[in-house]
């Protein structure tokens, strides 16, 4: 094993079993005493603290035990860990596979350094969600690829099916990745519509990382391109005006919808008037609706008018 190798072994050797002799160090090494002191010298400059004890219950320690791996992570840090891979594991996630290796490497350092009563599970949490219908190994390779694609500024070709115009070839310049529900999206520059579209992952047919290069648009800024947003969906602001009555107006106050959002509440009959400007009629549409009547559309009039026009067409259908 190289060098580098067997300083980083020294150190997972010391994570692991604490104090150790220097002779027992060098036996689990195959190299002699001296080359061990080399390897705690090759750490130290490394800012990595090896501290050593005399006598017969001496050796080498680390100066914090927990300081490379570990981290000092705390019973609650490491507990937020395992609930994130609980959520990620009910929305079949495309990152699960890559998280929970991550995973495995901290907890064969945080378990180590814990007696069976101190140590955690979550048994009594459960992440509720919609699980994705995907291949979560394809999905995970197409992230992967679009990701590095957007960072070297090569573009896509990709076979795409539109909720809107169905299967269709576009090259794509893609800018970033985006999560919305558990799902995957990324955001670039189709040349087809010549504008700014989003494509959601598991609506790629076929795809292929182009060796053509183009120039950034430094005039795009990821986190504006989502300002007002409610969803993934985005066209003109509109400035909305709604009477929430109780229940919902609860449920709706305890979340930020949009950042510009305005909350006035009525302490007679616990309805709120929420107003606020957002993009995605589409999905502020199917809000609303989900709010049944609980919920009135005070302005914009078009608004209002596309809700009932949408009541209509669900009451020909019951």
């Amino acid at each position: 094993m190289s060098s580098i190798g067997n300083a980083l072994k020294l150190y997972l050797l010391l994570q692991s079993k604490g104090k150790m002799k220097i002779r027992d160090i060098a036996k689990e090494l195959e190299v002699d005493e001296r080359t061990v002191r080399r390897y705690r010298d090759d750490l130290e400059q490394a800012m990595i603290y090896i501290d050593s004890q005399a006598g017969k219950h001496g050796g080498y320690y680390l100066h914090n035990d927990n300081y490379l791996l570990g981290l000092n992570l705390t019973c609650e840090e490491y507990l937020t860990f395992l609930m994130i891979k609980e959520e990620l594991e009910k929305s079949n996630h495309v990152v699960l596979k890559d998280y929970d290796s991550a995973l495995q490497k901290i907890q064969q350092v945080y378990i180590s350094g814990k007696n069976e009563k101190d140590r955690i599970n979550i048994f009594n949490f459960i992440a509720k969600g919609t699980k994705a219908n995907i291949n979560i190994n394809e999905e995970r390779k197409k992230l992967i690829d679009i990701h590095a694609a957007a960072l070297t500024k090569n573009k896509i070709q990709i076979q795409y099916t539109s909720l809107s115009s169905g299967l269709t070839e576009r090259i794509v310049r893609p800018y970033a990745t985006i999560q919305y529900k558990g799902d995957m999206y990324f955001t670039g520059y189709c040349e087809r519509k010549q504008a700014i579209a989003d494509f959601k992952l598991c609506r790629i047919h076929e795809y292929t990382v182009l060796n053509e290069k183009f120039l950034a648009d430094k005039s795009f800024d990821l986190d504006e391109y989502m300002k007002n947003c409610i969803g993934i969906f985005k066209d003109d602001e509109i400035h909305i005006k709604l009477k929430v009555y109780h229940p919902m107006s609860q449920i709706v106050k305890e979340k930020i919808w949009v950042e510009n959002q305005i909350i006035t509440e009525n302490e007679e009959d616990h309805s709120i008037i929420y107003e606020a400007t957002m993009k995605g009629v589409e999905e502020i549409k199917s809000w609303i609706l989900s709010m049944g009547s609980k919920v009135k559309v005070i302005s914009p009039q078009f608004l209002a008018d596309k809700i009932k026009n949408e009541i209509k067409n669900m009451h020909k259908i019951y």
